[in-house]
């Protein structure tokens, strides 16, 4: 019995200590209507697509977090990712660490919202930055170590966040999370300014992001092969919450170099999202400009035949503090010869529980 007891407090003693943990759930219903003005043209349908399951738990400064999305593709059926799995630790308020994989700290959009579109006005991200594999143009998720935190400036603050992780895979829908396909690693740094007194509420940040980009070879579905590439990303925000106001802006230019013929490929993109919340209901409106170079850009697969123009206006209305119904209008513009506007409406709910 002594060897039974001596095990049990072996087992104890190397037994984690309980911290506190949080669930949450995320997600979707939609129902969407797309067309250019013809019968050819125009669809419909409905969507419950995404579920989403929020883990926090911290145990003094040590925290950790996990975003499991169960999301349907193209063929029906539902997949699971795993959107973000960090572990943190806080030493001071001007350093944090996070080990794992996390949202890049570009822009505002893509670290301040996250995949539970209950928290954004509108139904979906903005386009330049969606996610990789919704279409989206930057690197928005990494896989490695996050430096963040913020010194005082007056009573103003300095924020800054740095990023070194694998970067891009040679298909740009992918994120590299078990291992890296190239030596070359991403870095990525953000500096932003939040003044204080009157202008309280006021972020305004720019970020640059460098990658190496591996080769690829000719997909067989049609994807021409890929030299290596150098990837520049310079972007530009400003984001203004207070009295009840919504005001975010956005611009990036995207540099894809190619190292083997030394010619570049400049992409462009900008958005800004307004919106005003009067009691439980937030009317909004936001314009997207996206032009790709002339002669084509060889990572993303787009010409300037896919540079477009788009306007999406709403509102959203927060019947409670775990449901919004939304309801959107827009028109995108798109730049290739002899294209229709094509128009769209959805309504959503969303929930956070």
């Amino acid at each position: 019995m002594q060897w039974l007891a001596a095990c049990a407090l072996v087992a104890g003693a190397t037994a984690p200590a309980h911290a506190d943990i949080s669930l949450s759930l995320y997600g979707d219903v939609d129902g969407s209507l797309v067309t250019d003005g013809t019968r050819q043209g125009t669809s419909d349908g409905f969507s419950s697509a995404k579920l989403e399951f929020f883990t926090a738990a911290s145990s003094g400064n040590w925290s950790f977090l996990a975003e499991t999305l169960f999301e349907a593709g193209e063929d029906n059926e539902f997949g699971v990712d795993v959107e973000r799995i960090q572990v943190n630790y806080l030493y001071r308020e001007w350093l944090r660490v996070a080990i794992g994989r996390f949202h890049t700290a570009i822009g505002y959009y893509n670290d301040g919202f996250h995949h539970g579109a209950f928290f954004m006005p509108a139904a979906a991200r903005p386009q330049v930055v969606q996610f990789e594999d919704d279409g989206g143009l930057i690197p928005a998720h990494s896989v490695g170590v996050h430096l963040d935190g913020r010194f005082p400036l007056g009573d103003a603050h300095l924020r800054y966040d740095v990023d070194l992780g694998n970067g891009r895979a040679a298909n740009h829908e992918t994120v590299q999370v078990d291992h890296d396909t190239n030596r070359p690693k991403s870095f990525n740094i953000r500096l932003r300014y939040e003044p204080a007194g009157s202008l309280e509420g006021l972020i305004i940040g720019g970020s640059l992001y460098f990658d190496g980009i591996p080769a690829r070879a000719a997909d067989p579905a049609g994807a021409p092969a890929l030299g290596p590439l150098r990837e520049w990303l310079a972007g530009f925000h400003a984001v203004y919450f207070e009295h009840d106001l919504h005001l975010v802006a956005e611009a990036y230019a995207i540099d894809h170099s190619e190292l083997d013929t030394g010619a570049t490929h400049w992409t462009y993109a900008a958005f800004v999202e307004a919106g005003r919340t009067f009691d439980k209901v937030m009317p909004f409106v936001r314009y997207e400009w996206t032009k790709f170079p002339d002669e084509g850009d060889p990572f993303y697969g787009r010409t300037t035949d896919d540079s477009y123009q788009a306007v999406t206006v709403g509102v959203k209305h927060s019947t409670s503090e775990n449901i919004a119904l939304k309801l959107q209008a827009g028109v995108v513009v798109s730049n290739a010869p002899g294209s229709d506007p094509l128009f769209n409406v959805t309504g959503q709910v969303a929930f956070a529980f």
